[in-house]
């Protein structure tokens, strides 16, 4: 059970090592290249509109042809 737990620990350690050093290396290009770092206040603003765009773009692109698709088929098998 010692180990189990061990390995698990280990696992989570490397993951997080991992992360912090990509957030290292993320902040550092930021700072080198001179641009702002992201604003935290606004992030979840950004997320609704990326969320309503996307919801736009599903409904546009997969539901509409699936909807003609079905009527279509719900056309031809009532005739």
């Amino acid at each position: 059970m010692a180990m189990i737990t061990f390995s698990v620990i280990k696992r989570l350690f490397k993951l997080v090592t991992l992360g912090i050093t990509l957030l290292i290396i993320y902040y550092t290009y930021i700072v080198l290249t001179g641009q702002p770092l992201p604003d935290l206040d606004k992030l979840p603003n950004q997320v609704q509109e990326l969320q309503e765009s996307a919801q736009s773009v599903v409904e546009d692109n997969i539901l509409e042809p699936l909807k003609e698709k079905t009527d279509l088929i719900t056309d031809i098998l009532d005739n």
